[in-house]
């Protein structure tokens, strides 16, 4: 099949929007965890990705947006699309290994260069299942059906009242594991964590998830202040970019510790799965390698009898895409159903994702089965003149 084209959709449902006015949204949505509380969030980003083959079918993938998907989205339009024109499209990974090379021979290891082939990678496996007339996961090795989830996640909320209200609303509604972010310090996360467990009672598995507020001797504090409370794992206690530190303090935690949203590729998450850093390993598909990549880290999870949880947060399109490699991945334990506020999850496109009861459904329809709806497309997309008027509104 001849690749004709690929092209990024540059997506942004602002919140002042949603709400009426910057001054009308709630906190916990500006600031929902420790690494908003100084640069807040104004609403959510998405790059998708459209490959087109030379019968006019599409496939859909997505790039990571945070901080902003015009970084991707540069990158895809400028350098990658020129790279694949009229290529012959047969597996992924040879369609975009010189470019992977290209990349890293610039140092170009991380960041905004990988998120771009992640959701490149995903729209060509989109659509080559497509084109095929089969859902992705087939492709891949397994067949449609359920994705065990958890909720993620309980906000920054100010206190501990407040916080376990939020966990046992979720768990009305049917989630049977819950996710509460921290990084307030040992004792304010201990009170926080010990408020959910008394609301939820003994057996509801709680995550936290610290997004690197920590360094390593308060990371350990946490752990251990926290672990009376039967906590399921502690996710990126400290920054994301030292294996031997994180190794510590896995080391004198009396916790799992659980990472991985901020890699980017196969040899990072080696280096911390060799360095014995983690217990859990969270890869995002839309900036990990896309559906090639979170494989590979499966690959090395059950190489090492580590768990696979991926990191749960994009658009319907990256959702769908992880539901579907999560059904093909041996190691795979959990996967996080995000409930942030978030209209390109719940509204963007023409199969709305399927979620009952604390399961995902990876679903019997042709590629991942997340088409978008011309018509929200065109209502939240962030062209040229629309940036700066939605950022004046703001």
């Amino acid at each position: 099949m001849r690749l004709v084209g690929v092209r990024a959709h540059v997506l942004h449902a602002s919140f002042a929007a949603i709400y009426g006015g910057i001054e009308h949204v709630p906190p916990s949505l500006r600031r929902p965890a420790a690494h908003f509380q100084r640069i807040e969030r104004s609403g959510q980003y998405s790059t998708l990705v459209e490959a087109i083959g030379e019968n006019g079918e599409s496939g859909w993938g997505e790039a990571f947006g945070l901080p902003h998907p015009g970084m991707a989205s540069s990158l895809i339009e400028a350098v990658i699309a020129p790279a694949l024109a009229d290529i012959e499209l047969d597996e992924p990974a040879a369609a975009l290994r010189d470019l992977k090379t290209y990349f890293f021979a610039l140092g170009q290891t991380r960041g905004p260069a990988m998120e771009a082939l992640s959701g490149v990678d995903i729209a060509l496996w989109d659509l080559k299942a497509r084109v095929a007339g089969q859902p992705l996961c087939r492709m891949l090795g397994a067949e449609p059906g359920s994705v065990t989830a958890y909720v993620g996640s309980v906000p920054f909320l100010p206190t501990p009242a407040e916080s376990a209200e939020r966990a046992v609303a979720f768990a009305e509604q049917g989630y049977d594991g819950v996710k509460l972010k921290v990084g307030r310090g040992a004792q304010a996360d201990a009170a926080h964590v010990a408020a959910l467990r008394q609301a939820l009672g003994g057996d509801m598995p709680i995550m936290l998830d610290a997004n690197a507020a920590y360094g390593v001797d308060e990371a350990i504090e946490v752990a251990r202040a926290v672990a009376p409370h039967g906590v399921a794992w502690l996710e990126e206690p400290i920054a994301p970019d030292d294996p031997h530190a994180l190794a510590k303090v896995r080391k004198a935690s009396p916790v799992p510790i659980a990472a991985g949203e901020n890699e980017f590729d196969i040899a990072q998450f080696t280096r911390f799965v060799e360095a014995g850093a983690l217990d859990i390993v969270q890869p995002n598909i839309t900036r990990a390698g896309g559906v090639t990549g979170l494989l590979a880290v499966d690959a090395l999870c059950t190489k090492h009898g580590l768990a696979l949880a991926p990191h749960g947060v994009g658009s319907a399109v990256g959702v769908s895409a992880a539901l579907h490699a999560c059904r093909a991945a041996r190691s795979f334990t959990r996967y996080e159903a995000n409930r942030l506020l978030n209209p390109l999850r719940d509204e963007l496109t023409q199969e709305p994702l399927l979620y009952a009861d604390g399961v995902f459904t990876a679903q019997d329809l042709p590629g991942h089965g997340a088409v978008p709806k011309p018509d929200q497309l065109e209502a939240y997309a962030l062209g040229p003149a629309a940036r700066g008027a939605r950022h004046a509104a703001e």
